[in-house]
């Protein structure tokens, strides 16, 4: 038997996209780092793969820890045709690489990421483990994409059933969507182990060079990152914004994204909000612990629905490492408990004028207080670490060997074999 699990990581992402640079990138290099042998599949966007020197960058990363990186290049439209492209891509590739080495563990993320390991890891004889990015048939609803109900989102919800009932393991983003999963029948019944690991962040990256001071009485600097439009409602994010411009004076909102400026300004004019009050970048991750750092709080704005629960934003967690307080939608995630236990936020619970002033004098008061960036670094320590969460995840791969093995071990057993007999030696 091997001493340290042999995993096939497969993410619907691009390691070269945000995403990719903020959620798969350090975990899979920390995975290794703390002994996992790891091979990982993304699906990299075309006008990224003509990023030769950035391409050249993330691979001399992940090579100098020890992980196999196979880019494949993502395709978007027609969007059905282009997506069942890619799972039998993924899945032909995966199974040349699993013929070849032999993995313990398919580690599939997203929803399309556990479709190709639903059918990979019986094809190379490996144990899948799904990585639940959130409940994504309802988070399409919620979005405005697909209607509650409709063909698309009954077909997804039956898929989504299948890779829960196929699952050897599940990570899940937060103690909500953990619940939600594990009184589904299929896990209930076969006792299927189910992991809470969120979207985790590097702190050593993320980390103010300075001691964050207090806000000055007047003026609020407000910062979002991330996608825009569908469950992203930039638009209230804006109207939070102007409220804050009639009570403050001396507001600016930042936009860190890579959404199309036509779609940004669209939104933030839609929501009444002066234009001389925002701007907007797109950041590379290296550049963004400097611009949080020059801003007073973060917003996380989500649409209610269906989904909001099953979520974990990284950028919450981001800018909590900075030392910024968030500002963000009620039931998201794990978020509104920890908001609230250590007063390193404001929760706004409507999307009224009314709501967002109270919620804009709690956050005032909230910055006057001295101790408030201490308490959202030690909330990111302790709520968004990257080596805790790798360590849980490592631990799901040895729980589901393990359980594996002593199947094997029971079945010989049970059939007058050697007990070892049915395991694989490598």
């Amino acid at each position: 038997m091997r001493s340290n699990p042999h995993v096939l990581y497969i993410a619907y992402w691009g390691a070269a996209e945000p995403l990719g640079q903020s959620l798969v990138v350090p975990a899979v290099k920390r995975l290794a780092d703390l002994g996992v042998t790891l091979t990982l599949v993304t699906f990299e966007k075309p006008e990224d793969l003509d990023k030769k020197a950035e391409f050249r960058a993330i691979r001399d990363s992940l090579e100098k820890s020890g992980v196999n990186w196979i880019p494949l290049t993502y395709h978007k439209r027609p969007r059905i045709p282009a997506t069942a492209f890619d799972v039998a891509h993924g899945v032909w590739r995966g199974t040349m690489l699993g013929l070849r080495s032999r993995p313990d563990i398919v580690h599939a993320r997203t929803f399309v990421g556990g479709l190709i390991g639903r059918v990979l890891a019986p094809l190379i004889g490996a144990k899948l483990i799904y990585h639940n990015e959130g409940f994504y048939p309802d988070e399409q609803v919620d979005g405005g994409v697909w209607l509650a109900g409709s063909m698309q989102h009954r077909i997804a919800k039956h898929l989504e059933r299948k890779l829960y009932e196929r699952s050897d393991g599940i990570i899940a983003l937060s103690d909500q969507a953990r619940d939600a999963i594990e009184h589904l029948p299929a896990v209930s019944r076969k006792g299927t182990p189910v992991a809470v690991v969120p979207s985790c962040v590097d702190l050593n990256h993320f980390r103010a060079a300075q001691p964050r001071t207090p806000a000055q009485q007047n003026g609020l600097r407000l910062v979002y990152i991330g996608s825009i439009g569908g469950r992203y409602i930039l638009d209230r994010i804006g109207r939070f914004t102007a409220v804050a411009s009639e009570m403050l004076g001396a507001v600016q909102l930042r936009v860190l994204t890579r959404a199309e400026p036509a779609l940004v300004t669209s939104m933030l004019d839609s929501s009444g909000l002066d234009r001389a009050v925002w701007s907007m970048a797109a950041v590379n991750r290296e550049l963004m612990p400097q611009e949080l750092a020059i801003h007073d709080a973060g917003l996380f704005f989500l649409t209610w629905g269906l989904s909001e629960h099953g979520c974990s934003p990284t950028k919450i967690g981001e800018y909590w490492a900075m030392g910024l307080p968030v500002v963000s939608t009620a039931n998201v995630s794990d978020s509104d408990e920890i908001i609230r236990r250590e007063q390193v936020g404001v929760i706004v619970n409507e999307h009224t004028d009314a709501e967002y002033r109270r919620a804009i004098g709690e956050l005032q008061a909230l910055m006057k207080d001295p101790g408030l960036a201490g308490r959202c670094r030690r909330a990111a320590e302790q709520h968004y670490a990257l080596t805790p969460a790798c360590k849980r995840q490592i631990n799901l791969y040895r729980r589901v060997i393990e359980r594996f093995n002593d199947a094997e071990i029971n079945t010989g057993a049970e059939a007058g074999c050697c007990p070892a007999s049915g395991m694989r030696v490598d």
